[in-house]
């Protein structure tokens, strides 16, 4: 695209324009940290990672860096530069016209992720490197801080969200799929159903996971999906409390309402105890490693607390049993 053309579709004369390349992929918080600059810039980028290079080798080099494709521009300066919109950003950033944003100064850490994750951009690749395009923003919508089974179904979330993120399925109706499944889960808790649920409860941990990849991979998120995370601490206590109730009927266990009022003691203070990880800590990377060393301590309370059950359970089945 020429500077003439930029000029005549220019919305606002007073106003900084954001040019993104239209063939080009762009981490979401580069555009949004590009478009919070104050004066004229433009992303570049000028320590590519070694992966990353088969897919930006074709993006033009300036001043030592690669030009990322996007740029905050102020229209004064963009009527006083004529030809191709690069070569007057070339210029511009020689005579520090313009400021360089490199993306290779930018915190790593993604708090939406809860992980790091390096800012990446690249133009729509050559077949040749569709793959490995494919593999990065995969790999861009993967949560972290992850418990065991959230590990064991990352791999097959993703092999599923590559065919999914293909197809017109929204989130909304994945989410509107697992919640349905879930309410059928507690159904077959409170019936004894046991094994079915359990099954069924996999299936939906999958499920859950895909909703919110497919949002951030397909670029539609929404305030609407937010609602899932109300749904999952529902169901955090709705399941609990269908096994309590199956076990209370049954007569398996007769005290199974006060460890049900336990353990939602016991996520509750959890829940205060993250909070109040996240409100005080100066950084991310700061309330994560409190949080791994409070989730230690719960789970070393949680195994004192099961063999202190084991133990009574067997004093009781077995009262002439040595205490060694």
């Amino acid at each position: 695209m020429t500077i003439d053309q930029i000029v005549d579709l220019w919305p606002d004369a007073a106003q900084l324009l954001l040019v993104v390349r239209g063939d080009s992929v762009f981490d979401s918080r580069l555009l949004h940290l590009l478009a919070t600059q104050s004066s004229p810039a433009v992303l570049v980028d000028s320590a590519v990672p070694s992966k990353f290079q088969p897919l930006v080798a074709s993006s033009p080099n300036t001043l030592r860096a690669k030009f990322c494709g996007a740029a905050l521009l102020q229209r004064d300066w963009v009527s006083t530069q004529s030809g191709p919109l690069g070569k007057a950003i070339n210029n511009g950033l020689e005579q520090n016209a313009i400021a360089a944003v490199d993306v290779s100064d930018q915190p790593s850490y993604s708090p939406a992720l809860r992980r790091k994750l390096r800012p990446f951009w690249f133009p729509a690749p050559p077949p040749a490197h569709v793959k490995l395009a494919e593999r990065i923003l995969l790999n861009s919508v993967q949560k972290g801080t992850q418990d065991f089974p959230a590990r064991i179904q990352a791999p097959v979330e993703t092999f599923l969200i590559s065919k999914l993120c293909k197809t017109a399925i929204t989130p909304n109706q994945l989410t509107v799929s697992w919640i349905a499944l879930a309410f059928g889960t507690a159904i077959l808790f409170v019936t004894g159903h046991l094994i079915g649920g359990i099954l069924l409860a996999l299936i939906i941990g999958i499920l859950d996971g895909l909703d919110g990849k497919q949002a951030r991979i397909k670029v539609e998120t929404s305030k609407t999906g937010k609602i899932e995370h109300w749904f999952d601490s529902f169901f955090e206590i709705v399941w609990p409390t269908a096994l309590a109730y199956h076990f209370y009927v049954s007569g398996q266990l007769p005290n199974a309402f006060f460890y049900l009022a336990l353990l939602i003691v016991a996520e509750a203070l959890d829940g205060i105890g993250k909070l109040g990880v996240y409100l005080p800590a100066d950084t991310p990377e700061k309330a994560l490693i409190v949080m791994a060393f409070w989730e230690v301590a719960t789970a070393a309370a949680d195994l004192l607390h099961s063999c202190w059950i084991r133990y009574v359970h067997r004093r009781q089945s077995f009262p002439d049993l040595p205490l060694g």
